[in-house]
């Protein structure tokens, strides 16, 4: 895998000093942040004017562009119709200052802008541009897989900065697991970046709406669910690794995960409540428990189903994943308008910990995407905080939800595991909460050999009572089963797919049961 590198080294350390004394305090998103729109749309105008006004920007960082109405541009619209105007517009407002650089060519030295908002009404993606022909043969040239000239807008956004920049495949990210919060880096050429969008404007606008609700309200809190594809050969095991790791890391900071270890996706049907984090990955569209007519994330919630084309359009509610999980109420999720090879996604493990640090999303998420100028495109209010490190406002928020995040910051070391646990009992008897035990029935796995099912069995048993909702219920038929599969006993977890099947056949969850026990009878 070929990735030209942005940004020596040595140019990085020369620049610290003048970049790193534009660095004050505290992230300044009210000059800090500039919004893009589509000037020829009415629409758009409205949404950046909403979010402008919502976010508290400076009214005068706002750039409209004279650009397509379409979600596919070709390079030149974009060179001429985008890039140009944009950096016309970043020069003659002040925003930032370039200087030729030795060997790397024109770049924003400079900055007072560190976050690009991009407006519906802004193109998505950048189709592939010729090669030209072969002087021998006279037919087009077929590039390499990694020296493609297609691109997101976004992506290209995101090293917007970078001036002379060659277009013939990606290019670095040095922003790649970064330890730091972006504003307080020298890359100065490089942007974070999120699009307000989605399949109709009643979506962008709500975007912006639950970021800002959830981060009044003292932050995103429900359950994990994570949906693994047991994809662990070759190259595919990487996806699987990141998913597995965002199950761990969820349950490190005191959050309920529920996964689904079968290789299908979750069935439909699948009692997903209070789905605050979902990720899951490979196939196509969208499927499962968001083919539900009722089916809703939690308010503020953070969504990914990783696939090659899962932004490829942002109009349909029901095509591919990105658009219908922002239809379905996701406030935030990282996708790709081409394809981008699996080692260049967003990589969600990385994503989830940033996050659970209390990062920005736009941060989390390219800090977390190893190039740019590639295929990504990062869908949401870019500012918007899931998981402050300090919360304030109405902590409008089921007390148990509260009580395993308090507990897992308290007691997250690993030896104050049985102090974590017999608290947390102490919690879930005297709040009743069925969610306190379910959590404990994934966290007495955490690290532990031995029998899945032995080890939840108590805890689940505990859930299955504290719940009065008979989805919460078979939830917990669902994940005993589960465990008793994974334990290798099929006979076992058979009769307890077949009996919530009958015990709960009244309610459509019931579809679940069922979908579970034909994959398990189909199995060899």
């Amino acid at each position: 895998m070929r990735i030209r590198l942005l940004l020596p080294v040595l140019f990085c350390l020369a620049t610290a000093r003048a970049a790193l004394a534009q660095a004050a305090p505290a992230f300044d998103h009210v000059n800090g942040t500039v919004v893009v729109f589509n000037s020829d749309s009415p629409e758009s105008k409205e949404i950046a004017e909403y979010y402008i006004k919502a976010r508290g920007i400076a009214p005068g960082n706002q750039v409209g562009l004279r650009c397509p109405l379409t979600e596919t541009i070709t390079r030149e619209v974009y060179t001429n119709q985008i890039e140009g105007p944009l950096r016309a517009a970043f020069a003659s407002r002040g925003w930032w200052r370039t200087q030729k650089v030795p060997n790397e060519g024109n770049l924003a030295v400079l900055t007072s802008v560190r976050v690009l908002v991009i407006i519906k009404g802004i193109p998505l993606r950048i189709s592939e541009q010729s090669h030209g022909k072969d002087p021998k043969t006279g037919q087009p040239i077929a590039p390499q897989p990694l020296e493609i000239n297609a691109a997101s807008v976004d992506s290209e956004f995101a090293c917007f900065g970078v001036l002379d920049r060659k277009i013939d495949g990606p290019i670095k990210n040095l922003y790649f697991t970064n330890p730091e919060p972006f504003w307080k880096t020298p890359l100065t050429p490089l942007f974070l970046t999120g699009r307000i969008d989605g399949p109709d404007k009643a979506t962008a606008i709500r975007l912006i709406d639950d970021a800002i609700a959830v981060e009044k309200a003292g932050g995103l809190y429900g359950k994990a669910y994570i949906d693994l594809a047991q994809k662990n050969d070759g190259g595919y095991k990487q996806g699987e690794d990141w998913i597995r790791n965002c199950a761990a890391l969820c349950i490190g900071k005191g959050i309920p995960v529920a996964v689904d270890h079968a290789a299908p996706t979750f069935p439909r049907g699948y009692p997903m409540k209070d789905a605050a984090l979902y990720f899951g990955w490979y196939t196509e569209h969208v499927d499962g428990p968001f083919l539900d007519p009722s089916f809703r994330f939690a308010k503020g919630a953070v969504a990914c189903h990783i696939h090659s084309f899962s932004a490829s359009t942002l109009t349909n509610p029901n095509s591919y994943w990105s658009a219908p999980l922002l239809a379905r109420g996701a406030a935030f999720t990282p996708g790709n308008v081409w394809e981008p090879y699996l080692g260049m996604c967003t990589f969600l493990d990385v994503m989830t910990d940033r996050l659970l640090a209390g990062w920005m999303v736009s941060e989390a998420a390219w800090c977390a995407t190893p190039a740019m100028s590639w295929m990504n495109t990062m869908l949401g209010d870019p500012l918007y905080r899931p998981f402050p490190v300090t919360t304030s406002g109405d902590r409008k928020v089921s007390a148990d939800y509260r009580a395993l995040r308090l507990a897992a910051q308290r007691w997250s070391a690993a030896g104050d595991r049985d102090t974590l646990i017999k608290n947390l009992q102490e919690a879930g008897s005297s709040l009743k909460s069925g969610s306190i035990y379910e959590y404990l029935s994934a966290r007495v796995q955490t690290g532990k050999p031995g029998s899945a099912a032995r080890e939840a069995a108590p805890w689940l048993k505990l859930a299955e009572g504290a719940y009065k909702d008979p989805a919460d219920q078979l939830r917990i038929a669902l994940t005993r089963a589960d465990a008793l599969r994974r334990d290798g006993d099929k006979k076992a977890a058979a009769k307890v797919l077949d009996e919530a099947a009958t015990k709960f056949a009244r309610i459509p969850e019931s579809e679940a049961a069922r979908a579970y026990l034909k994959q398990l009878r189909e199995q060899p």
